[in-house]
C-alpha cells in the first residue's frame, strides 16, 4: 500500500499515510508494538485502509469508525466506573464479600490496573494489562495469584456491564502463562494444649479481657468475626450453652445460626479447662476488652491479630512455627479446636456442625491429625 507505513511510537503501533500534495496523516492504534499484536494490527489496518481508500474518511475518522463498530477493538471504557461497579457487585451481590475482603484481596490489584490504564502508554488488551499489573508483585506467588483473580474480575465486569471490547477478556491460558509458579501450600499450624494455656495465662496477667477473647476462640473454635455474634442462651432442655448467629456466605449460600460446642484444653495434669464462659457471659461477668471510648471493643480477625502481634508469648510461637515451616495465624485457634475434637473422637459431622461448615469443607480445609494424635490412635487401636 504506497504511502502507508507503521512504526513504534512509545510502545504502540503508529500508522501513517503520506499522499503527494497532502498533509501527512497519523494515528496511534490501540495495540502494543509487539509480535503478539501483529494479527490484530493487520486486520485493523486493513479495515481502516478500505474506508480511507474509498474516500469516505480521514485516517483518524476511519480508525474511530472501525474501533467503535468492533467487538474486539471498541475504545472509550470508563475504568473508574468499572472499578466502582465491580466493588458494588462483589460487596452487595454475588457472594457479598466483606469490605475487608475487598480491601485485602481486590483493591491493591484493581488500583494498580486502573493506574496503568491512565498512563500515557496504557495496556491495549487484557493480556498486556495483567502482565504489567503483575510486575509490581514480582517474586510474590501468593500476591500474584490474587492479582490474577482480581484483574480478571475487573475486565470481565468491564465487558459484561460497561460494553468494553472483547480484547480485554483474560483467559485461563493467559493466567497460566503470566502468573508464574503457584504459591507453595503452607501447612497450617496447630497449637498443643500446653502452648495455648501458656499464651492465655501470659495474657491473663496483663489483660484479663483479652485473655477471655483467647479462651472463647480456643474453647469454641470460633472464626474471629464470630466473637461479635455469640450469646449465652438456654437450650430446649434448659441447659445453658453458647449460640452463634453469624451467617457466613459459602458459594452464595448463607450458613445457618448454630449452637457452638465447647472442646476444652487440658492442663499438664490432664484436667480439662472448661472455664464456664457461657455462664459468665449469661451473668454479665465475662470481662472483654473495651475501646478508648469505654465501650466493648470491636472484635474480628484484624484486631485480634493486631493484639497478638504485641504479645511476647505469641512472638515465641511465631518464631517456633517459622522454624517448623508452619503457618501461625488467628485461625490457628480454630484449627487447634478441630484437631482437639478429633483427638477426643467426636464424630466428624458433629465437629463440622459446631464449627459452622459442611463435612466436605471440614475434610478439605481443617486438620484431622498430627504426628502425636496419629501415633496415639494406632496405639489405642492395637491395644
Amino acid at each position: 500500500m504506497p504511502g502507508w507505513s507503521v512504526s513504534n511510537s512509545n510502545g504502540k503501533v503508529r500508522l501513517q499515510l503520506r499522499c503527494a500534495g497532502q498533509k501527512t496523516q497519523g494515528v496511534t492504534l490501540p495495540l502494543a508494538w509487539e509480535p503478539s499484536a501483529v494479527a490484530k494490527a493487520t486486520q485493523l489496518i486493513g479495515r481502516v485502509y478500505k474506508l480511507v481508500e474509498g474516500q469516505q474518511h480521514t485516517l483518524r475518522s476511519a480508525l474511530e469508525a472501525v474501533t467503535a463498530g468492533s467487538d474486539t477493538m471498541r475504545a472509550g471504557t470508563d475504568w473508574k466506573a468499572v472499578e466502582d461497579g465491580l466493588k458494588q457487585a462483589l460487596t452487595t451481590g454475588r457472594n457479598e464479600i466483606k469490605d475487608t475482603t475487598w480491601r485485602d484481596n481486590y483493591h491493591p490489584y484493581v488500583k494498580e490496573a486502573a493506574r496503568l490504564l491512565t498512563t500515557r502508554n496504557p495496556p491495549s488488551d487484557g493480556h498486556e494489562l495483567l502482565r504489567r499489573t503483575l510486575e509490581r508483585w514480582h517474586g510474590k506467588p501468593a500476591a500474584r495469584a490474587a492479582c490474577c483473580i482480581a484483574v480478571r474480575n475487573l475486565t470481565d465486569h468491564a465487558i459484561a456491564r460497561h460494553r468494553a471490547a472483547a480484547c480485554w477478556r483474560i483467559d485461563v491460558a493467559s493466567i497460566k502463562e503470566l502468573r508464574g509458579r503457584p504459591p507453595k501450600k503452607r501447612v497450617k499450624a496447630v497449637l498443643k494444649d500446653g502452648q495455648l494455656l501458656h499464651l492465655i495465662n501470659g495474657v491473663e496477667a496483663r489483660n484479663p479481657g483479652w485473655a477471655n477473647v483467647l479462651r472463647l476462640l480456643a474453647l469454641y473454635g470460633l472464626r474471629p468475626v464470630e466473637l461479635q455474634h455469640i450469646q449465652a442462651k438456654r437450650r430446649e432442655d434448659g441447659s445453658l450453652a453458647m449460640w452463634c448467629n453469624y451467617q457466613k456466605s459459602c458459594g452464595g449460600v448463607l450458613t445457618a445460626p448454630r449452637w457452638i460446642e465447647p472442646c476444652p484444653v487440658e492442663d499438664i495434669t490432664g484436667e480439662k479447662q472448661h472455664w464456664n464462659l457461657a455462664g459468665a457471659m449469661a451473668a454479665g461477668l465475662l470481662e472483654l476488652p473495651l475501646g478508648a471510648d469505654g465501650k466493648p471493643r470491636e472484635l474480628n480477625g484484624h484486631y485480634v491479630e493486631q493484639f497478638l502481634r504485641r504479645q511476647p508469648e505469641w512472638q515465641e510461637l511465631l518464631k517456633h512455627c517459622d522454624g517448623t515451616g508452619e503457618w501461625l495465624r488467628v485461625y490457628t485457634f480454630r484449627d487447634s479446636y478441630s484437631l482437639r475434637a478429633h483427638r477426643y473422637k467426636v464424630e466428624v459431622g458433629a465437629i463440622a456442625a459446631s464449627m459452622g461448615h459442611s463435612v466436605a469443607v471440614h475434610s478439605s480445609s481443617y486438620r484431622w491429625s498430627s504426628e502425636e494424635t496419629t501415633t496415639a490412635a494406632f496405639k489405642d487401636a492395637m491395644g
